[in-house]
């Protein structure tokens, strides 16, 4: 064979190899040993300290945070009498890229922000506060307004955030505002309506690494660049005897 044809096709599998990515739909619960693994936070204001909380698990409607009563939507995901967040963590990095809930009452407005920052995530929440998340490795992502129950896209395939990654990501109950923390996306409290979400699904792609953060070659690429070395390795032995 050409070496330089099997230069080319060496070097294509090589490079195919850095692009090892697959979509996946994640069903969130309260279990230990789910991936991701869903833990609650919340605090009582932007400015107090946020502070770990129980996560809450119906199953076809999804999970919310906080243990508190079951007879309104406070055993939701909510940002009533306070503000709550459940941090999601894969294990894997993931680019999230929509977010269903199962159940919504009054409204479900939802933010999503990805850790970026270097560290543990869950320590750039404990006794921080909303105010000040953004400047502790949390990047805002997707303001999303009424969710509903239908699978919201957050606009993560393409643009600033296409090739944001991670491992971990928060969605909480209402608008985020970097600087300033949690809101209510109404205007005016006459108006307002406070958001309540029990998210049951997220979707989004996969981007598979090694211990040295090189992407995961798949199978048949491998098998590939195999085929290609040892191509090169005959070529080069059958020039040897013939000189």
């Amino acid at each position: 064979m050409n070496p330089s044809i099997l230069r080319a096709a060496l070097a294509g599998s090589l490079a195919f190899c850095t692009l090892s990515v697959s979509a996946a739909t994640w069903t969130l619960t309260d279990s230990s040993s789910n991936n991701p693994l869903v833990t609650g936070w919340k605090s009582g204001t932007n400015t107090a300290d946020i502070y770990s909380t129980s996560v809450d698990f119906w199953s076809g409607n999804g999970i919310g945070i906080g243990g508190e009563s079951s007879t309104d939507g406070q055993h939701s995901l909510d940002n009533y009498n306070g503000y709550e967040v459940a941090l999601l963590g894969f294990n894997q990095q993931v680019r999230l890229e929509s977010v269903k809930a199962g159940w919504t009452q009054t409204d479900s407005d939802v933010f999503v922000m990805a850790y970026t920052g270097s560290g543990s995530a869950s320590a750039a929440l404990d006794g921080g506060d909303f105010k000040t998340l953004a400047s502790r490795g949390w990047t805002l992502v997707s303001n999303q307004g009424g969710i509903g129950t239908t699978e919201r896209s957050l606009g993560t395939t393409s643009g600033t955030f296409a090739n944001t990654y991670s491992s971990f990501w928060l969605i909480g109950a209402g608008n985020f505002t970097a600087g300033t923390g949690v809101n209510l996306r109404e205007t005016t409290i006459a108006t307002s309506n406070y958001d309540y979400v029990k998210i049951a699904t997220v979707s989004g792609t996969v981007k598979t690494t090694n211990g040295g953060g090189t992407p995961v070659p798949e199978p048949g690429t491998l098998a590939l660049a195999g085929l290609a070395l040892a191509g090169v390795a005959g070529f080069r032995r059958r020039r040897a005897r013939a000189a």
